[in-house]
């Protein structure tokens, strides 16, 4: 996340987290290995602030895993 070219992309991100790790009705979920691949017009990204293709496919896995267990964690 050293990020000289927008510095604001890794303030954006540590304000997400901190909001996350301090609730209780929060969690961070990393992404960080779903920005390499191919973009929707078939260009090679690395390290990007969007998910590629196949990242955008899996994204939601890991979403609704931590959804479920905050589900079940105030149950």
């Amino acid at each position: 996340m050293k990020n000289a070219r927008y510095p604001h992309w890794t303030m954006v991100r540590d304000a997400q987290v901190k909001v996350a790790e301090d609730s209780e009705r929060g969690a961070w979920v990393d992404t960080d290995d779903l920005n390499d691949g191919k973009n929707r017009r078939g260009k090679e990204i690395k390290n990007d602030l969007h998910y590629s293709v196949n990242g955008y496919k899996t994204f939601g896995q890991p979403l609704a895993d931590e959804t479920i267990g905050l589900v079940q964690a105030a149950e």
